[in-house]
């Protein structure tokens, strides 16, 4: 019986030694679970931000209203396509219209009345010469009588009397013509201006597109009457589709990494297989505060042939290319682990053997990561393994 028992205990321990032995392997034991080999490739610095699509300055118009009256026609809707002069509001005109009119007769009768002028004064100024030759005949032909004593005095001054009055005259009826012209034409100029200003509100009733594109909004019905004040009452939106451009919001800790020119790659959830291609033409200084977060935007124009396929406020998903390398030893970013304030990877020396190795890392791309120094071409690194809890830096 106690051999028994003796022989009970000796495997009991033994077993016992055999599970700690087993588990204390199991843990000490390495496993790589995937791999992959430093290698030379193209590799780029990307800035991952958000945008929205907006449309350019001058792409969205709002079409108001200078005249005051009822509309009486509103010949488009929302969706509607216009192009740069189609009517889009027609405003009653007919007060306008009369004072046009009566203007119109005043300026007819200002022409007639230069015309009368034009036409009288000349005749008048001819005959007061010819009076005026007559005089200054006699007066000559008295004086010369008067040296021979064949006439008197009274007659000499009878005759220089006549020919000053008559001097006096035609001097008197060439200012009155060229006066009577002046008013004239100045009663003729000052008709006009007042047509050319009626037909400048005339013009008002007539609300034309400024800019083609498609009617985004209607603010005003056939029937209703507008009156206009200090501000000018908005009508008719009209944008431009195929002007728009996107707003990167950058945040402010990666502002300083972005520049004029530099690429940009975009999507959006509408096209989800689709590319958009750009550049970054402005930075704005004034900042964005979103969610307590300093943004700044940074605006990239969006082709004609890109815009027809977007639309205003979509959300995008941008990429700021910032540098790129050709050639360049890399490995997967997922194989660069940051222990103890380094960077290391680790060499796979065997199914069960790495390597832990510090590394000098450049640019890290979007799946890898550039390598300086610690690795060299062919080298097999983990990208992900499982350490026991003291395992030595080499197996």
């Amino acid at each position: 019986m106690k051999r028994w028992i003796a022989v009970l205990l000796v495997i009991a321990v033994g077993g016992a030694g055999w599970w700690a032995y087993q588990n204390r392997s199991r843990k000490s034991r390495i496993e790589v679970v995937e791999t992959d080999r430093a290698a030379l490739a193209d590799i780029r610095d990307v800035l991952v931000a958000t945008g929205i699509i907006k449309p350019q300055v001058g792409a969205l118009v709002k079409i108001g209203a200078r005249a005051t009256g009822e509309i009486h026609d509103m010949p488009v809707k929302v969706g509607d396509e216009v192009q740069p002069g189609d009517l889009v509001a027609r405003i009653d005109d007919r007060e306008i219209q009369k004072a046009l009119a009566g203007e119109r007769a005043a300026l007819e009768a200002a022409r007639s009345t230069l015309d009368q002028v034009e036409t009288t004064f000349p005749e008048r100024i001819r005959e007061a010469r010819a009076r005026l030759e007559f005089a200054r005949v006699d007066y000559s032909r008295e004086k010369a009588l008067i040296e021979q004593e064949f006439t008197t005095q009274d007659a000499v001054d009878r005759a220089k009397s006549e020919f000053e009055a008559a001097d006096a005259t035609l001097k008197a009826l060439l200012d009155e013509y060229r006066t009577e012209r002046e008013i004239a034409k100045a009663r003729i100029e000052e008709i006009e201006a007042q047509i050319a200003q009626q037909e400048i509100r005339l013009s008002y009733t007539r609300v034309l597109a400024p800019i083609g594109g498609v009617v985004t909004e209607v603010t005003a019905q056939k029937g209703e009457t507008i009156v206009t004040g200090l501000q000018v009452a908005n009508l008719v939106t009209v944008m431009d589709p195929t002007l728009l451009e996107m707003q990167i919001y950058v945040d402010e800790t990666d502002v300083g990494r972005v520049r004029l020119g530099v690429s940009v790659e975009y999507s959006v959830d509408t096209h989800p297989g689709r590319v958009f291609h750009g550049v970054i033409e402005k930075i704005y200084t004034q900042p964005t505060v979103r969610d307590n977060i300093v943004y700044y935007l940074a605006i990239v124009k969006v082709p004609k042939e890109d815009a027809l396929m977007l639309r205003p406020e979509m959300t995008t998903y941008c990429k700021i290319i910032l540098s790129r390398k050709e050639g360049v030893l890399t490995v997967s970013n997922a194989a660069v682990k940051y222990e103890n304030g380094r960077q290391v990877v680790y060499r796979v020396l065997g199914p069960r053997s790495v390597e832990k190795q510090e590394v000098t890392v450049g640019v890290r791309g979007e799946d890898r990561t550039e390598i300086l120094s610690g690795v060299k071409e062919g080298d097999t690194v983990a990208t992900r393994l499982v350490l026991p809890p003291s395992a030595p830096g080499r197996r």
